[in-house]
Order: structure tokens, then C-alpha cells, then sequence
């Protein structure tokens, strides 16, 4: 394209070429060859302008808002919308008594209501009873809200929620859109039952909990990530390897995918997901793994699936120095830097003990790092448990190509010598 000119070059051009091809030398303001001048020379900065705009709108590395958009239309690339986090799997989310008591549902509707408030309930819809006027369940609404512990974010249930024994699991999804409203394991803890008449008395027995993290809120893409797609659009041609990353690592909440061919026969490919968060909900493979069948040729089959979790137990001591004015804190600080560190391994990373030990020791007022125990099992994230520990020497440990390590604060111990 050519450069662009301005009105002062364009008007001190003309003039002199005015002044050196013909008799014309007055320039004065109230001149004609003046007024001639100013408008030749403005009109010509707007058709600068106008043929800078238009370049630059249908350049894909230049482009901006809707004209990105249309380059985006004419290659059959669209531009992602914002995304509400949510959690269809039924899965992750739950309501259940409150563990503390012990109650079955009938034992706790029957500590609060009355025969005449059980029918009640019956006939609002809240209460189910068996043929032998047993609870068969409670009934929690559909459009219950949840919420984390400081009310900052918002959730709400998709379904009738049947609450009996144990869990009762139920689909969410978020009060809006984008990654604010994200939330990790364990966030969505308060609910609105209390708000409900008929169910304050027991409300408070009433627990909720996510067991996974939600994270596949996500913005609109802006117009880099944008631009990104539509000048790869032509090399990731369907079905082939870099279009079912792209698809894959364009939803929500997922970091990285291990890519297998023929895993489990000829036209087959197994995708092992890593979740931006430690933990790969059911909900999110399963978000993952329809929109690659979406992509895919017609023929292949695809497998997702969430690493074997790897649980890491580690017990050790920490040193401070003498003038440490906040031990516990420091404590702490180590405690989650090694959780971090940890869970921040890719898939099939390694764990290189000296490493460990120079995070321990990098943070201010700690001047040694006792191990005591060191080991892992299978991580069982449903039930948050460790199997089949191993306890292991205090040196570097590499996971297997379809594992990854995971740690929490109560598998990570840590006292002060």
C-alpha cells in the first residue's frame, strides 16, 4: 500500500509545484490558488484515510471488531461467544445432610415437622412419602441458587433436586458469563433453601459442595485469539491432528490434551485431557468430547478421558530462623508452594526432588526442610481419597504418560521443628 500523506505534505507538494510550473506565487490566505490548495489537499488526506481503512479492514493481521468478523465469515470461521460455566454431568455438584449429625432424611423431617407440617410439605411439592408414610425424599426446586462463601459468585440449579440418602447430585450453571465466574473444588458451599418457607427449619442441615472445579466459563474471544483461528483455519483441515487440538483446547477450562492414534484400533484416538485446574471434572470431559465428535470425520471414533490421578503424600518439617515473627505463616506459605509446584506438573511430568526442597527453603525465614515420608497412591478425586499408597525415597519420580501428580493441603503435612 502506498504511504499515507498527511494534509501539510500534500499542501506543500502542490504548492510548489504550483510555484515552480506555472506564473501562480500568491498564497495569501483570502488567495484562490490558496482555497484551490486547502481543498485539493484535504480531500485528498480523506481518500488517504479511506484507502488506509479499507486495506487494513481486509487484512487478517490488521483487522479489528466486525471487519475481523467478516474475513472470519467469507473462510466459514466464527468468532466465539462468551460462555457460562456450568456443570451438566450430575457428578460434581450436590446437596446431603450435614455429616456432623448423622441423619437419615427421614430422621431429620421428622425432628422438625409435625404430621399436619409433613403434609404440608406433600402438598407444596417439597416431600415425597412412601406407601408406609416414610420420607422417600425431599424435593429441593430447580432454580436454587448457590453461592461460594463470600456470596461473590452465583450458581444455579437446572433441575429438581431429589434429596434422600447420601449425595444428591444436580446439574448448574452459573448466574453469567467468563472466567469470573470459575470456581475450584469445594467453592459452592451456601445455598438459598433458607429462603424457602416451608424448608427453613431445616436448612441449615442442608450442605452443598462441588467436588471438581468449574471452570469452562469463558469471554468472548477477542480479536488475537480470533485472528489466531482464522489463519489457521486453512491448515487444521477437519479430522486431522491440529484441528482436533485446536477444537479441543478451545473449550473452556482445558490447558493441554495428550494426543493417541489407534489406541484402541485402527480410526481410533484417545485424548487425555489436563484441566487448567488440578482436578478434570466429569462435566468437562464430557463438554470436551462432544465437541471433537462435532469435529471429527464421520467414521472416527473418539475417546476422551481425564489423567489417572497420581496423589501425592508428603510429610516434612520446616526450620525457621530465630526472628521469625510469624511461623504459622510461613508454615503455611511452604505448604502451598509445594502444592503448587506439585499440581502444576503436565501430564506424565516428573517430580525432581531437589527442586522441592529449594521451593521449601526459597521462602524467607526458613532455613532448613526435614522430610520425614514421602509417597503416593491412586487419587480416588470422587471420594478424595489415596489408595494403594507407595512409600517412596526422597528422589525424583516420573508419572507414567497418562498420569499426572495431584496434591492438596490435607495430603501435604507440615510442622515446624
Amino acid at each position: 500500500m502506498a504511504t499515507r500523506r498527511n494534509y501539510s505534505v500534500i499542501y506543500q507538494d502542490g504548492r510548489t509545484r504550483i510555484v515552480n510550473n506555472t506564473p501562480v506565487n500568491n498564497f495569501n490566505p483570502q488567495g484562490i490558488a490558496k482555497s484551490f490548495l486547502d481543498i485539493l489537499s484535504l480531500e485528498m488526506e480523506r481518500l488517504y484515510d479511506n484507502a488506509e481503512y479499507i486495506y487494513r479492514s481486509i487484512d487478517p493481521t490488521r483487522a479489528v471488531g466486525r471487519d475481523l468478523d467478516r474475513i472470519g465469515f467469507l473462510v466459514g470461521v466464527q468468532r466465539q461467544s462468551s460462555i457460562y460455566a456450568a456443570d451438566f454431568s450430575e457428578t460434581n455438584f450436590s446437596f446431603f445432610i450435614d455429616k456432623k449429625i448423622s441423619w437419615s432424611i427421614n430422621q431429620l423431617i421428622d425432628e422438625f415437622y409435625s404430621d399436619s407440617e409433613k403434609n404440608i410439605l406433600v402438598q407444596n411439592g417439597y416431600l415425597v412419602l412412601n406407601s408406609d408414610q416414610t420420607v422417600s425424599y425431599l424435593s429441593i426446586p430447580a432454580g436454587t441458587t448457590v453461592f461460594n462463601s463470600s456470596k461473590t459468585i452465583t450458581y444455579t440449579t437446572v433441575n429438581e433436586t431429589r434429596l434422600s440418602s447420601g449425595s444428591a447430585f444436580v446439574a448448574i450453571t452459573a448466574a453469567g458469563t467468563g472466567p469470573t465466574y470459575n470456581v475450584e473444588s469445594n467453592s459452592l458451599i451456601t445455598h438459598s433453601i433458607y429462603q424457602i418457607p416451608e424448608l427453613r427449619k431445616i436448612a441449615r442441615y442442608i450442605k452443598c459442595t462441588n467436588i471438581y472445579p468449574i471452570t469452562n466459563g469463558k469471554y468472548a474471544q477477542n480479536d488475537e485469539e480470533y485472528r489466531y483461528n482464522i489463519t489457521t483455519a486453512k491448515a487444521a483441515l477437519p479430522a486431522n491432528e491440529l484441528y482436533i487440538r485446536k477444537v479441543a483446547l478451545g473449550t473452556p477450562g482445558i490447558r493441554d490434551i495428550l494426543f493417541e492414534k489407534n489406541k484402541y484400533g485402527a480410526g481410533t484416538v484417545h485424548i487425555i485431557v489436563d484441566g487448567v485446574s488440578p482436578l478434570v471434572s466429569n462435566g468437562l470431559v464430557s463438554i470436551t468430547e462432544q465437541n471433537i465428535q462435532n469435529a471429527a470425520s464421520y467414521g472416527d471414533r473418539i475417546y476422551v478421558s481425564a489423567p489417572e490421578y497420581l496423589g501425592v503424600e508428603l510429610n516434612f518439617s520446616i526450620r525457621t530462623t530465630p526472628t521469625a515473627t510469624d511461623p504459622l505463616s510461613v508454615r503455611n506459605q511452604v505448604r502451598n508452594a509445594l502444592i503448587s509446584y506439585i499440581n502444576n506438573l503436565p501430564i506424565g511430568g516428573e517430580i525432581i526432588w531437589n527442586r522441592l526442597v529449594s521451593i521449601a527453603l526459597e521462602i524467607p525465614e526458613v532455613i532448613d526442610f526435614i522430610p520425614n515420608y514421602f509417597k503416593y497412591g491412586n487419587y480416588d478425586s470422587l471420594n478424595k481419597i489415596n489408595k494403594e499408597q507407595i512409600i517412596l525415597n526422597f528422589i525424583n519420580q516420573k508419572a507414567r504418560y497418562n498420569e499426572k501428580w495431584y496434591t492438596d493441603s490435607g495430603l501435604v503435612v507440615c510442622c515446624i521443628a
